[in-house]
């Protein structure tokens, strides 16, 4: 059960590690000395926060503590979006209210089930979240650890084909961060046995 700094050193230690296999590996397949700063750089950085990443489900982390605000400024967001953005889906949803015998304006209706629906999610969706989110839950799982890791590479990809300094993370070197931030909530994990 480590606190920050436990997880923090670990997450160093285990981040320096990965960044030189990482760099060697880079060296092996060729790459220069930029590439291999940058891609040992990203690798062991990453790692560390992967390292620090699962206590985002404990109640005094800061991503926690902003998570309501963010949560509720998310769900009215997305219904006035909905309003007035895509009208036509708020229609469509007022019309099947209209099959079940509802009269009245397919949009008015529409506009009511989704401020309905936001009511109910921001009355209960604190709740909901504290459920999910128990300290040493789902963020210390097998399967979050995946998560993190598939989550990285794709994003880690997306940011390659931005190009520039950031194209040196197509591929294999993309694939290593990935690893790197799988590895990093691993860290985690361990320190926390």
């Amino acid at each position: 059960m480590g606190n920050f700094d436990e997880h923090l050193n670990a997450g160093k230690a285990a981040g320096l590690l990965a960044a030189v296999a990482a760099g060697f590996l880079v060296l092996d397949r060729g790459g220069g000395i930029g590439e291999i700063i940058i891609v040992a750089s990203g690798v062991g950085g990453v790692l560390v926060v992967g390292s620090l990443l699962p206590d985002i489900d404990h109640q005094a982390s800061k991503p926690r503590q902003a998570a309501g605000s963010l949560g509720a400024l998310t769900v009215v967001g997305g219904v006035i979006v909905l309003v007035v953005f895509v009208p036509d889906s708020v229609a469509l949803l007022g019309g099947l209210v209209n099959t079940f015998g509802v009269g009245g304006n397919p949009s008015t209706l529409g506009i009511g089930v989704l401020v309905l629906g936001a009511v109910l999610l921001l009355a209960t969706g604190g709740d909901t979240f504290d459920l999910l989110t128990t300290h040493r839950g789902f963020t210390h799982s097998l399967v979050f650890v995946g998560l993190v890791g598939l989550g990285t590479l794709v994003a880690t990809q997306q940011l390659a084909e931005v190009g520039g300094v950031l194209g040196i993370f197509q591929g294999l070197n993309g694939v290593l961060v990935g690893v790197a931030a799988a590895v990093g909530v691993l860290v985690h994990l361990m320190v926390d046995r």
